[in-house]
């Protein structure tokens, strides 16, 4: 079988053959354009993240709990708030948070400071201070079986990104800007960081 034998086999009816050599480069150079540039980048892909580490993966469902028991606490406090409104009935309140309140711990710091004194041939002299500090957590004896834990000296607020409050009162105008204007000024929040609406009967 000759070279011209196995050209012709190739060859599709009707059809002149470049045109298929051109499709099948060009879906080679498509596929290898692909793979090449997934292959480089595949942080960059939509819907798709870099792998984190485990630790980093537990600090972030450790502060992804933190959030959600802060924002349940801070919901319980603030329908506590509201039932008591005149008007306001039964209230539910869902709150959104930002950020967890950031805490500043108590501790113990050492500073030691160490100076050396050098005198050079021609009578002039130099001193060297070092200085180190040591600081170390204070804990404190919980009353539960927990052990000890670190002793808060501040704490901020939680940064809140909105609240929703639904209230059996909350058709009343009246009722309803009560309820807003005792969240906004709770927490100092903007008019559109608050929505009351009225509870389905």
């Amino acid at each position: 079988m000759g070279r011209e034998d196995f050209w012709k086999g190739l060859r599709l009816p009707g059809k002149p053959p470049w045109y298929l050599w051109v499709g099948v480069g060009v879906l080679v150079l498509g596929t290898l354009f692909i793979s090449i540039s997934d292959v480089s980048n595949p942080g960059d892909l939509k819907g798709t993240a870099p792998p984190s580490s485990p630790e980093t993966a537990g600090q972030e469902g450790a502060r992804g709990g933190e959030l959600f028991t802060t924002a349940r606490a801070l919901e319980a406090e603030l329908e506590g708030i509201l039932e008591k409104v005149e008007g306001a009935g039964r209230v539910k309140v869902s709150v959104s948070l930002a950020a967890t309140p950031v805490k500043e711990y108590a501790t113990n710091t050492r500073e030691v400071q160490r100076s050396t004194e050098e005198k050079d041939q021609s009578g002039g002299t130099r001193v060297t201070t070092e200085t180190d500090e040591d600081g170390q957590l204070v804990l404190a004896r919980t009353s539960t079986l927990q052990g000890e834990e670190p002793v808060v000296v501040r704490e901020s607020r939680p940064e809140i990104q909105g609240v929703v409050v639904v209230a059996e009162g909350g058709s009343d105008p009246y009722v309803r800007l009560r309820l807003m204007e005792a969240v906004r000024t709770l927490w100092a929040l903007a008019p559109h960081q608050v929505e009351v609406l009225p509870m389905q009967n």
